[in-house]
């Protein structure tokens, strides 16, 4: 395996993630005000934003995820404005990881912003995901890797944020159990 593959393209398991989530987290400093990074509740309105206009402009006539954005985009701002506090990649996924030496994962591609870390757990623990079940199994294996994760506001932060990963599966004519899975858990 050559330093830079992205993790997406290989398999990849939990005791990783929580070995890369570890890694990536640091002590809460106290955040100054003009600090470049921004709270995380910039970043969950720019991801909200993004998602209902590509929403819109697919032209797919989807009530059923239209109607769940809203309270979704409140119950993340509610997460992402409480909490523990710390530097949050918030592009964390697959494609933004890559193998690195020693087979550790290497992050790339940060939005950078302070706030709640388990924001940077969802994409890992939904991924190929389409089962309650197997979600609560997988927070749980990684809470007890990871010090100071909260398998709760994981799971708050992956029903808040299942329509955000459900729109594109949707607007590119996904009607799979994974999509189906995200939809119901933004529902729930």
């Amino acid at each position: 395996m050559e330093p830079g593959e992205q993790v997406r393209e290989r398999a990849w398991n939990l005791s990783e993630v929580a070995a890369l989530l570890h890694d990536l987290r640091v002590p809460s400093p106290t955040v100054d005000e003009r600090s470049v990074v921004r709270p995380l509740t910039h970043r969950i309105e720019f991801v909200f934003d993004l998602t209902g206009r590509r929403l819109a402009a697919s032209g797919v006539n989807a009530p059923a995820v239209a109607a769940i954005l809203r309270p979704a985009r409140a119950a993340a701002q509610e997460l992402a404005a409480g909490g523990p506090t710390g530097l949050v990649h918030g592009d964390l996924h697959p494609a933004n990881v890559l193998s690195g030496p020693g087979g550790r994962m290497v992050a790339i591609d940060p939005r950078p912003a302070w706030g709640d870390p388990d924001f940077d757990t969802v994409d890992w623990v939904l991924d190929n995901t389409t089962d309650q079940t197997v979600l609560d199994s997988k927070i749980a294996e990684l809470a007890a890797q990871v010090p100071g994760m909260s398998p709760h506001r994981v799971l708050s932060w992956c029903r808040a944020l299942a329509p955000v990963i459900a729109v594109p599966r949707i607007c590119s004519g996904r009607d799979d159990a994974q999509t189906r899975f995200l939809t119901a858990l933004a529902g729930h």
